[in-house]
């Protein structure tokens, strides 16, 4: 897998300056109808990719930032299994988010990577390979073993501290997906990981929690400001939250992901279930 630069990537991310209605669509949609295996700058195709990747980072960054905040709010034993699904699904968007920026997609039996990344004349190549370049062949195995392979080229772009990012965790590449897997699968291990959080968690000590949930919750954070870092250095700007906010992402992503949620338990039908 190839990815671009940080010069081509500057490029391929640079801010759009108008919104275009129709130019930015739903990516899967868009590669259904393609007969094509390259996107060539600057024909249609090529634009019409590149626009609808650049909205997909910032949803893909907004959906992250989500994930990240409602995990936060389930940390008590009962929710304990699906704090760390969340997070995982947050962590998950954040990858995406980055390999977009530097001209990748990934989405079940189809990828797009770079062939060429000279700025006015690059091209992306679309991919069928079925399996990982380690042979993993389910969709999410497939999509982490791509991350940690592509991510090997862009490593002299990203500050120290960030590191861990983009390097296995626990030098498994699929750790993040059998640790989901362990609580959302195995009743046992989801209670194993109640009870953890019941007998362990201080929640004036967020960072002190230890166990496969608090290293999920060190691996999101350090996914997600990778993202929001190369967001904020490559400068992206696109039109990805029309009808829901407006303004530059800092204020869209307070405004939607800080948004107080509904009192709707009243509503529910919550307190039947414990007669």
């Amino acid at each position: 897998m190839q990815l671009f630069d940080f010069t081509e990537a500057e490029h391929f991310c640079r801010p759009l300056t108008a919104y275009v209605p129709g130019v930015g669509q739903s990516l899967n949609a868009f590669h259904r109808n393609l007969s094509v295996k390259r996107l060539r700058e600057p024909n249609q195709d090529f634009e019409i990719h590149r626009v609808s990747l650049l909205n997909a980072i910032e949803r893909w960054l907004l959906f992250g930032a989500a994930h990240y905040r409602r995990a936060l709010d389930m940390f008590i034993p009962s929710n304990a299994p699906w704090a760390h699904v969340t997070l995982y699904y947050s962590s998950f968007f954040a990858a995406n988010a980055v390999l977009g920026m530097f001209g990748v997609w990934i989405h079940l039996k189809r990828w797009v990577d770079v062939e060429a990344g000279l700025p006015n004349h690059q091209v992306l190549r679309i991919n069928s390979n079925p399996k990982g370049p380690n042979g993993y062949g389910g969709s999410h195995q497939r999509f982490w073993d791509y991350f940690y392979e592509g991510c090997n080229t862009i490593s002299p772009w990203v500050p120290n501290e960030l590191l861990s990012a983009i390097a296995p965790v626990n030098n498994d590449r699929i750790w993040q997906i059998n640790s989901r897997n362990e609580v959302n699968y195995d009743t046992f291990m989801a209670f194993d990981a109640a009870m953890s959080l019941h007998t362990s968690f201080n929640s004036n000590r967020l960072r002190s929690y230890g166990g496969s949930l608090g290293q999920q919750l060190e691996t999101t954070e350090a996914m997600l400001k990778l993202a929001l870092y190369f967001a904020n250095t490559l400068k992206i700007e696109s039109f990805p939250y029309q009808g829901l906010v407006t303004g530059a992402r800092p204020k869209a992503l307070r405004t939607l992901v800080t948004k107080s949620t509904p009192a709707l338990t009243n509503q529910s039908i919550l307190q039947e279930l414990f007669h």
